[in-house]
């Protein structure tokens, strides 16, 4: 029990993190193709199949006396080559941040976030002024279709999104997108805080 609520408190900031970069990669793209953030979903649910058919694989990787080029040596072997190179950076950093030994709880974990997060279909927008009806338009249509799919084996449906756009001002710039608890900050504010908080860090290391 202890070892499954570490390992939770583990898998819960890491899987958020790649949620969120997933998120923030489609979102801030002009142009962007849905499939940069599905991609990772695909990624992540191919991976914990491996590590379910081959658990040796877990212990493998969670093994001190292993070398960490020798773990990433072994998971590139494992990953295709369709697989985004966000999910490749991701995992390196599992092993970098000698974390690697949760990677079927934090995959799981962030199969979970993004399951809950594609099916919910209310949404709250907020721009430090009015958007213009291009903009609202196109915000929408990615919303419409990152927001709105069912998954049945690695194939995607769409459905339709209820978005409220509102203004406020304290965010300086940008956006700041809610799907009830999940918030997306894109904003100016959200930006130089986390800034601040980084500088911080690094103060204090």
């Amino acid at each position: 029990m202890a070892n499954t609520m570490f390992g939770s408190k583990i898998a819960n900031p890491y899987s958020e993190a790649l949620l969120q970069l997933g998120l923030n990669l489609y979102l801030k793209e002009e142009n962007a193709d849905t499939q940069v953030f599905f991609q990772i979903i695909f990624d992540m649910e191919n991976l914990l199949t491996i590590l379910k058919l081959t658990p040796v694989l877990e212990k493998y990787l969670a093994n001190p006396l292993i070398l960490d080029k020798d773990k990433k040596n072994v998971l590139e072997k494992c990953l295709s080559k369709k697989t985004s190179s966000t999910t490749k950076n991701f995992l390196m950093l599992l092993v970098d941040k000698k974390r690697i030994g949760f990677l079927q709880i934090i995959t799981q974990t962030f199969l979970n976030k993004a399951y809950d997060f594609v099916c919910l279909k209310f949404v709250e927008v907020y721009s430090a002024s009015t958007l213009s009806k291009d903009q609202k338009t196109q915000l929408i249509e990615k919303l419409k279709i990152l927001l709105g799919p069912e998954f049945t084996t690695s194939k995607v449906y769409y459905s339709k999104i209820n978005v409220t756009f509102r203004v406020d001002k304290e965010i300086l710039g940008g956006f700041i997108i809610k799907v009830d608890s999940k918030i997306i900050d894109l904003s100016l504010r959200g930006e130089l805080e986390s800034l601040a908080k980084q500088m911080e860090i690094n103060l204090l290391n």
